[in-house]
This record gives structure tokens, C-alpha cells and sequence, in this order.
């Protein structure tokens, strides 16, 4: 297999040798001197940033499927991008963080064109994104609650989509394996050059490559630009989406070995969530002064959903309300140029819903175990089981001045406090036990959990310029991680988990476009909100007395000939419980419970290895392509550290196009060599081990026409 790859590689770049010095259009690296503005919500170049940040590019981001998130964020160090589900789905992890979403992504904030769209209580859900429309993509690695506040405990994503002010008149279809289509529509108007609407629509829908594994996603929207002055500006940005994605469940090791396109044989067997959301964010740009700027920022998010999963059905959704104030004042500080960056956030998360128990399931006959739920034959509603009504806030006051001390160093100081408030209550007829495996009368009919979370979250980052194109960073930051609603139902006594991250490191870069990254950190994160797997695949959480995390990430790349880049990452993690003892449920009949100590032990998931090689050569004919190979090292398969999965090797991508100002032609292979290996292995505390399985080989082409 290393031979295959090494030759496709070799003939790459014979390819590119030959081409000799005709001219070619390459596109831009992953710019180090690009201009950010998640990571100190001022614009910097990112070799000023004192963080580690990752750009995805437009250049990039157009040659992959963009179907899901997760496609634009695979290979970069430090994260792990992948779905348990397929289609929009996406589980997201930076630095350990994010281990335990269930689904969604958790304790990493995440944006929108600069607006939050993660809920108070950490929950995010890209269901909504139009990835057809994203542009670009900016990932900030390690805690930022100083200027995000809570829930920024793993890092801050920022997805980028069409500019309202750029006229942008396109037309794309795709179509790929398993009958996966996609058509988008996008057309600007530009008004007397002050006023700037576009309009878009989406279509994604998958048979899927498993059984009970389709989605469909319909998404439309505008987006409306108005330049009232030179000084003044305001954008309005809405959309609409209806998504479905029917959750295919795990498999047993036999299953994995043998079919992995098959249904999963654990009882509950119709997993999956069907939404229609609106989404609308209006923001401002007003400048007082060359020295003074104001960014308010209000947006609201309606979302309905149906979610089956285990035990029970859930009907519901929510209201989300947030303003973001923003003030930006450049002065002079010691006789040296600073900014003062200053604001104030507030989010109201207002969600009722109602709990099912499944219509439709066959149950076991004869005793001890009569009545036991063996497989629901559906997804449909039956009786209703609990009446949910939540409301989680959460306000804040951030300040971090950035100071300038010469010509060679840059420095930024700041601190944020947050508060964190929980309403949740519930009135409970019937749940589902684990222990019975049916519906039973519940111990505790009405939940009424009152929770106030407060935190201030310092931060302190150092830039040093060493020479032209080598700069130096340091920083210790903090993270505040709240648990979320329903870890709070199960666990009232948890701890919010608090995070001290310690980094440093240095960007290089040369006018030829060859880069250089490196960050080393050390983490160190108190009551960790940590997951344990119990017996049926029930979740329930606890908080670690500490947890540790150590990690290096190295990204690089070159363009040796014209026209060809060259490049790859490395993630090097140990990340292990300092103080954590897991309560241990045992399986049927007894299901009782022991403390156990996980002292020492590495945490679950997160490989100590992950790296990642491509190429990618473009002829100023227009002709394109590229070749990607990524390794997930072995991880450890539960919190006792009781087993291991050995991951996967050299996981390849191929991608060939053809483009010029007009169209864009591309077609790509997943999985190239048809791997057969698991996006997931998880073992629960009675031993029981359960497989993820990656997806197979799939190919996808899309046309795009520029009008």
C-alpha cells in the first residue's frame, strides 16, 4: 500500500517536473500572512496572532464536496474531523475537546460569518450551515473564553460564507455514489454600489452507504448589504432550512468484520434528526473616529426538530436570541500604538419540547425478561412520556488591549467574566430503564434544577517578530466549559470545567510561498466533564478531579516546482486523567455501580499519532489535481484503558479538475483503496465493545458554471 501511494506521489511530481517553467495559477497556501479576525476579533495577520490558527481557503475549500463541515477541516493538526453518521453530520474535536458530544459538537464555539451559533449551554449544530455558500474557514486551536466566553474551552471555529458585498452569479450540480446529488443557485445584484442582495438556495440528499443512513437537506436564504456612508454599513443575512438525516447506529465486531453496510442489531434501530430551522443575524459597521469603531451584532434562531434516539423520541425546539456590542478604540499606551477591543454579549436560549416512547418495537416473551424492547420496527411516536420546558442565559463583559512595544513585539492582555444560567424543568409520566429495557414509571416524576455558572476567563499572549518571516508566540489562556442541559438533568451536581492552557511556538514563511508551523502545549483542566459509556449505550457524565493534556502540532508545506505544493501535519497528544474515578455501572440483571480509580490512564478516542500528506499540482492549462493520505493512530476504546483500536493507516483522497473564469469541473475519490476500518470503537463499562464504521470507497463529481 506505501508503494501504491509513494508512486502516485512520484508521478505527481514527474508531472509537475515536466511541465518545466510554463506558467501556472497555483493557488495560495495556507496563508500565514492572511488577515484574521476570530482570533483577536480585530484584523491581524495570523503570524501575529499569539495562538495556533489554521486557514481553509476558498481555493481549497472549492475543490472538496463540502456535503458536511467535516470534509473542509480533515488533515489539520490538532483536530479531529469526522462523522458517525454521514451526510451533514460532523463530530468536531480540537485538542480533546468535544470528546463527549453525543452528536453536534460541544465545548468548541463556533460562528457564523462572526456570529455565535452556539447555544448558551455549548451546543452547536451545522444542520443549518449552507456549506455551498462557505468560503473560508478560520480555526483557532486551544481555549479563547476571553473573548468568547464560555464554551470556548477547545477553540473557536469561524465558517465564512459569500460576501454581500461581492457580486457572485453561479450555478453547481454534483452527483456521486449511493445516488448522492447536489444543486446550488446563487445570484448577486449590486444596487448603485451601496446596495448588494444575494440570493441562494441548496438541494443535498444521500441514499446513504448504510442501511437507515439517507439525508436530505433543502436550504435558502439571502443576504442583503447596505453602505449607508463611507462610515456606516449594515448586513442582514437570513436562511431556511428543512433537514433529515436517519441515524444508522453501531455495530458488533462480527457485523463490522462482515457488512458494514448493514443495520445495526442494538434495539433501538430508527435513530435520527429532522429539523426546519430559520436563521436571521442582522450586524453593523459603524466608524465615529479613524481611531473609534462600533460592531453590534443581534441574530435569532428558530429550530424545530423531531430526534428519535435511544429510549425515547423527542419532539421539540427552541428560540435563540444574542446580541453581540463591540467597540474597537486605537490609542497610544507607554508611548506605544494599542487597541482596546471591549464589548458585551448576552444569549437567551428558550427550548420546550416533549419526550416519547417508541409506537412501534417487538419485545422478548417468557420470563425473567418479558417485555424487554429487542428492536423498534419504526420511527413513529407513541405515547407521550415527558413534557420538557428549558431556559439556559448567558451574559458577559470582555475587554483585551493589544499593545505594541517596538517594532519586534506585540502584546495582548485581556479578561472576560461570564455568567451562566440554567432553568430546567420537567414533568416525567414514564422513562425508559436500562435495567428493564421497557418503559416503567419513573422514580422521579418532576425535575426543577436551578444552576448559576460564574467565571472570569484572563488571558496573556506574546508575539515576538525573530526575523522577516519567523515570528515567536506565547500565551496562556483559559477555558470555561459549562455542562449542558441534559448532563445537568442527569447529573445536578456537576462542575463547571475550567482550562489552563500554556503554549508556545513559531510561524515561518517565505516569499515563495513555503510555510512552517509549530505549537507545543501543555493543558491543564479542572472537574473535566467526562463521559462514561454505560451498559445499553446510555451516557452519563462526572466530573474528573483533573485531567492533563500535553500535545505538539506541526504543519508544513512547499512549492518546489511551479504550479506543484507538497505538504503535511502532525499531532502528537497524551492527554491522561490526573484524578478521575469512573462510576462503573455493571450490565443486567444487577446493574450496580463501583467507583473505579482512573489515575494515569490516557483518555479514550484520541490517538497519541495523527498525520497527514498531500500534493496538489495545477497547470496553467486549468488542469488540477490532488492527492491527500491520512493516519489515525491507535487509541484506547474506553476511560479504563482496558482495550485498544489499532486505527487506520493511509486513508487517501483523490481529487482531479479542470477550471477557467467560467467553469470549475471536479471529480474525487473517497477512501481510494477501499479501506476497511471503523470511524469509532467505544467499549461500555460491562465490556460490551461497539464499531463506527468509516465509509467505503465513494466517488462525486461537480460542475460549477460562473454567470
Amino acid at each position: 500500500m506505501r508503494l501504491i501511494i509513494f508512486i502516485i506521489f512520484s508521478c505527481v511530481i514527474l508531472t509537475a517536473a515536466s511541465a518545466g517553467a510554463e506558467e501556472s495559477a497555483a493557488p495560495p497556501a495556507q496563508n500565514l500572512d492572511a488577515v484574521v479576525v476570530t482570533a483577536t476579533r480585530t484584523e491581524r495577520q495570523v503570524e501575529e496572532v499569539p495562538a495556533a490558527v489554521t486557514v481553509v481557503t476558498r481555493e481549497e475549500l472549492k475543490n472538496e464536496r463540502m456535503l458536511g463541515i467535516k470534509e473542509a477541516l480533515n488533515g489539520i493538526a490538532g483536530v479531529q474531523s469526522e462523522s458517525k453518521n454521514g451526510g451533514y453530520d460532523a463530530r468536531l474535536i480540537i485538542r480533546g475537546a468535544g470528546l463527549k458530544a453525543r452528536y453536534g459538537v460541544r465545548e468548541i464555539m463556533v460562528l457564523l460569518d462572526g456570529v455565535p451559533i452556539t447555544d448558551p449551554d455549548g451546543m452547536s449544530r451545522f444542520d443549518f450551515v449552507d456549506t455551498q455558500l462557505v468560503e473560508r474557514i478560520d480555526v483557532l486551536k486551544g481555549p479563547n473564553s476571553t473573548l468568547y466566553g464560555a464554551n470556548a474551552a477547545g477553540g473557536v471555529v469561524n465558517i465564512l460564507t459569500v460576501n454581500p458585498y461581492e457580486e457572485i452569479r453561479s450555478f453547481r450540480v454534483g452527483y456521486g455514489s449511493d445516488n448522492t446529488s447536489l444543486s446550488n443557485a446563487i445570484f448577486s445584484k449590486n444596487f448603485n454600489d451601496t446596495s448588494y442582495l444575494t440570493l441562494f438556495g441548496t438541494r443535498k440528499s444521500s441514499d446513504g452507504w448504510r442501511q437507515w443512513n439517507e439525508f436530505d437537506s433543502t436550504q435558502s436564504g439571502l443576504k442583503f448589504g447596505q453602505q449607508l456612508n463611507d462610515s456606516t454599513s449594515f448586513d442582514v443575512n437570513f436562511t431556511y432550512t428543512d433537514a433529515n438525516l436517519q441515524l444508522p447506529g453501531t455495530l458488533t465486531k462480527a457485523q463490522f468484520d462482515q457488512n458494514i453496510r448493514q443495520l445495526t442489531t442494538e434495539p433501538f434501530r430508527h435513530g435520527g434528526r429532522y429539523s426546519e430551522i430559520y436563521y436571521l443575524s442582522l450586524q453593523g459597521d459603524k466608524e465615529f473616529t479613524p481611531n473609534l469603531s462600533y460592531k453590534p451584532i443581534v441574530y435569532y434562531q428558530n429550530w424545530q426538530h423531531i430526534h428519535p434516539v435511544p429510549g425515547v423520541i423527542n419532539d421539540g425546539g427552541a428560540q435563540v436570541y444574542g446580541t453581540d456590542q463591540q467597540l474597537t478604540f486605537k490609542h497610544r499606551a507607554l508611548g506605544r500604538a494599542a487597541t482596546l477591543v471591549t464589548g458585551a454579549t448576552l444569549q437567551i436560549d428558550d427550548s420546550k419540547g416533549d419526550k416519547y416512547a417508541y409506537r412501534d418495537y417487538t419485545t422478548t416473551t417468557g420470563i425473567p425478561t418479558t417485555g424487554r424492547i429487542t428492536a423498534t420496527l419504526s420511527d413513529a411516536m407513541g405515547a407521550k412520556i415527558e413534557t420538557d420546558s428549558d431556559v439556559v442565559t448567558k451574559w458577559g463583559f470582555y475587554a483585551q488591549e493589544s499593545l505594541n512595544l517596538g517594532d519586534d513585539w506585540l502584546v495582548d492582555v485581556g479578561a472576560r467574566f461570564d455568567q451562566v444560567i440554567f432553568d430546567l424543568s420537567a414533568n416525567i409520566t414514564q422513562e425508559y430503564s436500562y435495567s428493564t429495557g421497557n418503559y416503567v414509571i419513573p422514580a422521579v416524576s418532576k425535575i426543577d434544577i436551578a444552576k448559576t455558572y460564574n467565571y472570569v476567563s484572563p488571558r496573556i499572549g506574546v508575539v515576538y517578530k525573530l526575523m522577516n518571516g519567523l515570528n515567536l508566540y506565547g500565551n496562556i489562556s483559559t477555558g470555561f466549559q459549562t455542562p449542558q442541559s441534559g448532563e445537568i438533568s442527569d447529573n445536578p451536581d456537576l462542575d463547571p470545567a475550567v482550562t489552563v492552557n500554556y503554549e508556545t511556538g513559531f510561524k515561518g514563511n517565505s516569499d515563495a510561498g513555503d510555510s512552517v508551523e509549530l505549537a507545543l502545549f501543555y493543558m491543564e483542566v479542572s472537574d473535566e466533564i467526562i463521559q462514561t459509556i454505560a451498559p445499553g449505550g446510555v451516557s452519563t457524565y462526572s466530573n474528573a478531579g483533573e485531567t492533563h493534556k500535553k500535545g505538539v502540532e506541526l504543519a508544513a508545506q512547499t512549492r518546489s516546482f511551479k504550479g506543484l505544493r507538497l505538504g503535511g501535519t502532525y499531532t502528537w497528544s497524551d492527554f491522561t486523567f490526573a484524578d478521575f474515578t469512573e462510576p462503573v455501572n455493571s450490565g443486567p440483571p444487577t446493574f450496580t455501580t463501583t467507583n473505579v480509580s482512573r489515575n494515569g490512564n490516557q483518555l479514550p478516542y484520541i490517538p497519541e499519532h495523527q498525520y497527514s500528506l498531500f500534493a496538489f499540482y495545477k497547470h496553467s492549462c486549468g488542469f488540477k489535481t490532488r492527492i491527500e493520505t491520512n493516519t489515525w493512530g491507535a487509541y484506547y476504546v474506553d476511560n479504563a484503558n482496558s482495550a485498544r483500536y489499532e486505527g487506520y493507516k493511509f486513508l487517501t483522497s483523490l481529487m482531479v479538475g479542470w477550471e477557467n473564469e467560467q467553469w470549475d469541473i471536479v471529480i474525487d475519490v473517497d477512501n481510494l483503496f477501499n479501506k476497511h476500518y471503523a470511524m469509532e470503537v467505544a467499549k461500555d463499562t460491562s465490556g460490551k465493545v461497539t464499531y463506527r464504521p468509516g465509509a467505503p470507497v465513494s466517488t462525486f463529481g461537480k460542475v460549477t458554471y460562473k454567470f
